[in-house]
């Protein structure tokens, strides 16, 4: 080794001093903090991961919401369409036996139209309002409010279409008579 590199090398003995030691006897190297106290570690609380069965409930809610209610709209448009005498029937063509088999007919489309009222509120309004309802009830604030603004969602789409006094009609018609 060259004589300069010799000299900037330090001794043996001042590299066997520590931090530790040097603060024993009252020095502080620079860079160094005076005293090394041990770290207070508190262990860090992971919570667990939703329950899956309480996920997998939410799933099926909103694929129930999200896909029950436009099939049961178009179950009932569709029915709707559906309420006049099949064309081609030959018993039409006798009068006597036309008049009774159109009434049943109709009897029979107005059970239906019912029967896929039913259903549309149901999938619009009776499933988000259970996932409201068990969201609370599980306490999960998120969850509740996604299903309330989907129920707001259905209630206002579904009051644009058809006023709340001819829904009511239709359903007490249905139900009662």
């Amino acid at each position: 080794m060259s004589p300069k590199k010799r000299k900037r090398r330090k001794p043996q003995e001042q590299s066997a001093t520590t931090p530790a030691r040097e603060a024993e006897q009252g020095r502080v190297l620079p860079g160094t903090t005076p005293e090394k106290r041990p770290l207070k570690r508190t262990p860090v609380v992971v919570a667990s991961p939703p329950d899956r069965r309480v996920t997998a409930l939410w799933v099926i809610l909103w694929i129930a919401w999200a896909l029950g209610t436009p099939l049961a709209l178009a179950g009932l448009l569709f029915t709707g369409l559906d309420t006049g005498p099949a064309p081609g029937d030959p018993r039409m063509d006798a009068p006597e036996t036309a008049a009774h088999l159109i009434a049943e007919q109709q009897q029979q489309a107005v059970r239906a139209m019912g029967n896929a009222l039913v259903w549309l509120l149901v999938m619009a309004w009776g499933v988000p309002a259970l996932g409201t309802v068990l969201a609370l009830a599980l306490r999960r604030k998120m969850a509740a409010l996604c299903f309330v603004v989907a129920l707001a969602l259905s209630v206002t789409l579904l009051f644009l279409v058809a006023p709340p006094t001819e829904i009511w009609d239709a359903l007490s018609a249905h139900l009662f008579g």
